[in-house]
């Protein structure tokens, strides 16, 4: 089973603008084609995020219905693992440290400084249209 973490910035793009990319990948996960790995420390970015007021305004969702999905759905890891000064970002270690606790194949993102990685030990950085393409060619 494949298992991909999901990077902050491609949720909040997906409740501004209702995308198809990432609202066909949300579709895959939810019919279990893959596992979403989610950490503690990357669900309280995304709650801080979507509750900035000049944002919330813009949202095109409900982003509470997301929020929701993550916490039953997602498989959490505990967030133990630190890996500071992986990325050239240090708000981005967290997406690394997630997917190597969580034994995930690919993190998904538009991040430059994540994608500029390519890899991570086993962990592939793929941009959402490329993770898209993977699943539905499986």
């Amino acid at each position: 089973m494949i298992r991909a973490v999901l990077d902050t910035n491609l949720l909040v793009s997906y409740l501004l603008t209702n995308g198809e990319t990432l609202s066909r990948i949300i579709t895959h996960w939810e019919e279990g084609r893959f596992v979403y790995l989610q950490s503690p420390q990357i669900l309280t970015e995304l709650v801080d995020v979507l509750n900035r007021p000049r944002l919330r305004q813009y949202l095109t969702a409900n982003p509470q219905i997301l929020i929701d999905l993550i916490v039953t759905d997602a498989e959490f890891v505990k967030g133990e693992l630190v890996l500071p000064g992986v990325c050239r970002d240090p708000k981005d270690d967290k997406f690394i440290a997630c997917a190597i606790e969580g034994n995930a194949n690919y993190i998904v993102t538009g991040d430059r400084d994540l994608l500029d990685l390519v890899c991570y030990q086993t962990v592939q950085m793929v941009r959402a249209w490329d993770f898209l393409a993977l699943l539905e060619g499986l």
